[in-house]
């Protein structure tokens, strides 16, 4: 059997009761009256048993079945109250850092017969005659050249008006850091459609991308070259699209080998190359007059009518054959704006004063910087902070070689140069009486990564 504790507590002993039992037997044949004592006496310590047992069924109740949870512990109160074990907000997700890359343009590559004659055994290796813009083209995250003319299918090169360049200048571009080029152009049907297949498969071989013109329908129906870059762990992709004002009289065979100036088609291609992954889009257009200081107002219609779209993010025009200005635009992705150039001039060439102005022996290397941001979701958001060019000039006289226009008119003439000090002078101050003063920058740009790659198309 289980002991009880005492009904009066612990520490404390019941009431004796022996001396009861022993005069209740020494007295166990008295009278009456001391009967009747002993029965009163009896009840008196029955009452008392009761009362006790009672007490402790109460007691042991209120200590057994009272839920813990309505008289918590001091030890719990003071670890519930305790500031370094209350609930802490969760701290917000870090985003990742920003990416920022540089895309440049330049002018035309325009390479006339006198330019392919003055290549090493007229084979077209421009190198040596594009080496003061190299650091310039190879130091931006995404190069693309203008290749005004396509390449000969016969391997024959020829000049005005039907152009025909060699493979040789295209293996010259990919091998000094140019990644792609634009193939529109008023001069991309002067070889036919044998011209349009081989230059892009010049281009291809040599690494590059190229959008413009197009080889197949799939193609075609993807005319967009998008090229994917690797930075901070994870991938960017520019797309590069690329139109024409004509075909100097001529029409493509197919229609699709060529892609033409229309808003509404850029702006379509435009927003299905974002939805293929692009981050950013690229145009180049031909369009404009040749030769004019200015740009003229079909051209400053087409720029406005490209940044309404609201999905192109720079436009580098060309045509004119002479460096133009450029500025910011309203409109472009999100309502941000959108920078134009209006022309870059030519990049290498034979065109001289003769043509009525010295501004075609000059031409600009134009870069964008782009910052790429994204939030903790994965969210991204694209922008292009700012435009910048640098001049360069060509010496027809010596193997048409490129001269730094800005670092000569700082000081630093190359000793090989037929150009004098007021002739380099003069050169400088026609471009920066018309190209936007406050976008000149004499840095070189540095490439935040590796080169990208361009993507297979169609």
């Amino acid at each position: 059997m289980t002991s009880h504790p005492s009904p009066f507590g612990p520490g404390r002993a019941a009431r004796p009761t022996s001396h009861k039992a022993a005069s209740h037997k020494a007295s166990s044949h008295a009278g009456p009256s001391s009967g009747s004592r002993l029965r009163r006496g009896l009840f008196a310590l029955l009452v008392v048993a009761v009362l006790g047992t009672s007490t402790y069924l109460f007691l042991t109740r209120q200590t057994t079945t009272a839920p813990a949870a309505q008289q918590p512990s001091s030890a719990v109160a003071s670890l519930a109250s305790s500031p370094a074990l209350s609930p802490r907000p969760t701290p917000s997700p870090t985003p990742p850092p920003d990416i920022h890359l540089t895309i440049g343009y330049a002018g035309d590559v325009l390479t006339h017969m006198p330019v392919i004659n003055d290549t090493a055994g007229g084979q077209g290796d421009i190198s040596p005659m594009i080496a003061a813009s190299q650091p310039w083209y190879s130091g931006v995250d995404l190069a693309l050249c203008g290749m005004e003319v396509p390449v000969s299918p016969r391997g024959v090169a020829s000049g005005y008006p039907m152009f025909g360049s060699l493979p040789g200048v295209v293996a010259a571009l990919g091998s000094t850091g140019w990644d792609g080029c634009a193939t529109a152009s008023n001069h991309a049907w002067d070889q036919g459609w044998s011209g349009v297949l081989t230059t892009a498969d010049t281009l291809q071989a040599n690494g590059m991308g190229f959008s413009g013109t197009n080889r197949t329908e799939a193609e075609a129906a993807r005319p967009y070259q998008l090229y994917q870059f690797q930075r901070e762990g994870r991938t960017v992709t520019v797309a590069q699209l690329s139109t024409t004002y004509s075909l100097n009289g001529m029409t493509a065979d197919p229609a699709w080998a060529v892609n033409l100036n229309d808003v509404q088609w850029a702006a379509d291609q435009a927003r299905a190359a974002r939805e293929a992954g692009a981050d950013l889009v690229v145009l180049h257009s031909q369009i404009g007059e040749e030769y004019t200081r200015d740009p003229v107002a079909s051209q400053k219609e087409y720029a406005q009518a490209i940044a309404d779209t609201g999905q192109i993010d720079v436009l580098f025009s060309a045509h004119p054959h002479v460096p133009q200005t450029n500025e910011l635009l309203a409109g472009g992705p999100g309502g941000r704006g959108m920078w134009v150039s209006y022309s870059a001039g030519n990049f290498i060439s034979n065109q001289s004063e003769a043509l009525g102005t010295i501004m075609t022996t000059i031409g600009l290397f134009v870069w964008v910087d782009v910052t790429v941001s994204e939030d903790a979701s994965g969210q991204r958001s694209v922008s292009v902070d700012a435009l910048h060019w640098h001049p360069f000039t060509v010496d027809n006289a010596v193997g048409h070689t490129q001269l730094d226009l800005g670092a000569a008119h700082a000081g630093a003439v190359p000793a090989w140069t037929s150009l004098s000090a007021t002739e380099i002078e003069r050169r400088w101050q026609a471009v920066t009486g018309i190209v936007n003063p406050q976008t000149y920058s004499d840095q070189v740009p540095v490439a935040t990564g590796e080169a990208p790659v361009p993507l297979p198309r169609g």
